[in-house]
Formats: C-alpha cells, structure tokens, sequence
C-alpha cells in the first residue's frame, strides 16, 4: 500500500518536507509507520509521535490509509 504522509509543526521542518509517500505492507499499522519512521529519521528516536488518520487520533495498532499525518505531540495549558 502506497501510503502519503503529511508532517507537521517542527517535524516538517526538521525532516525538511511537509510530504512524502512510502510503500508499506498492506497489512501495517501505525506501530509498524511509527518505528519506520524513527528508524529513517534518527533525531526521532525520542520523540512521541502522534499519528491520525481521517482527521481521528490513531492508535498503534490502526491500520494504515492511504492518507496519513503525523505530528508531536501537542500540549498547552
């Protein structure tokens, strides 16, 4: 599955793009998106990783769509 990943806040401007698409197995979840994407941006490593799908928070073992964004982790007061 072709899957098109939007990046936001400073994830954008660290990976160095707001966009991307990236073939996964069509059985992978958000788990299998998450560790991927620390593995190809290292500086990820520690960072917590919110995905959503269809303007839905995701949880980790959610299947992929073909659309998807991810963001950190948003905290205010």
């Amino acid at each position: 599955m072709r899957v098109h990943i939007r990046y936001f806040g400073r994830f954008a401007a660290d990976i160095g793009k707001f966009s991307e698409e990236i073939e996964f197995d069509d059985k992978a979840t958000v788990k299998d998106l998450v560790e991927f994407l620390k593995r190809k941006y290292p500086f990820l490593k520690d960072e917590v990783i919110e995905v959503s799908i269809n303007g839905k928070y995701a949880k980790n073992d959610d299947p992929l769509a073909p659309e998807i964004s991810v963001f950190p982790i948003i905290s205010g007061g």
